[in-house]
């Protein structure tokens, strides 16, 4: 066997192995399947449709028309395809300094729009709005123009506990006797109580001639601090 024959045995492994990678530009995408299909263009104007795209568990994309593809193919086949990565240089952010990741879209080319996690933060970037960052301080973006800031706990001692909050919820229906303000320790020393020392400096007041009861007791399961 000479050089010219080896080269004609091996030349269809060769082949095989060229085309096991291949890439591609992205022209029909398929998102009504369990598995999202695609079609390409690839060496030579080839059309290779019904492509698998793989994609991470938890993770779901649904990229647009001229986007990069990277496929995989099975012992060369151009007919099983599998697309692993797809890439779009069009509208990937430049911005990020090492060991950051940011989820994106194609508006983040025209108009900031993206969730960027830094270094010890999360950092959400809007179009009409300014920067918010969700750090320690459980500040939540919830629109475009409401926040939220999560209340600060104190626990002083066993009975006094300090909620730091613009509003305070003591319960819902199920909780009535949580929304109780006036209890019934605070209403046995209220009705029974006396100032002394007001007629002439000796002797005590009479106890409240309205008494304090459980009709007193607050309705409203928030109040505004």
């Amino acid at each position: 066997m000479n050089l010219n024959d080896f080269k004609r045995l091996i030349n269809p492994l060769k082949n095989k192995i060229f085309l096991l990678l291949g890439r591609g530009i992205l022209t029909v995408i398929n998102n009504s399947e369990l598995t999202q299909k695609i079609q390409i263009i690839a060496l030579n104007e080839e059309t290779i449709s019904d492509m698998e795209r793989f994609q991470e568990y938890g993770f779901e994309s649904y990229p647009l028309e001229k986007a990069e593809v990277l496929a995989a193919f099975f012992n060369g086949n151009r007919d099983h395809g599998i697309a692993v990565c797809v890439h779009d240089r069009r509208y990937r952010p430049k911005d990020l300094i090492e060991g950051e990741v940011a989820i994106y879209t194609n508006e983040d080319a025209i108009t900031p729009f993206r969730i960027q996690m830094k270094k010890n933060r999360i950092h959400y970037r809007r179009s009409d709005q300014e920067d918010i960052d969700i750090d320690t301080s459980k500040t939540e973006d919830i629109g475009t123009s409401k926040i939220i800031t999560a209340p600060t706990e104190t626990h002083v001692n066993a009975t006094e506990h300090i909620i730091n909050s613009p509003q305070v919820s003591l319960g819902g229906n199920d909780f009535a006797g949580l929304r109780k303000i006036i209890d019934e320790r605070f209403i046995t020393l209220f009705n029974n109580h006396v100032h002394s020392g007001v007629q002439n400096g000796t002797g005590n007041t009479a106890v409240p001639t309205v008494s304090a009861s459980e009709a007193n007791q607050a309705t409203a399961n928030v109040k505004a601090i």
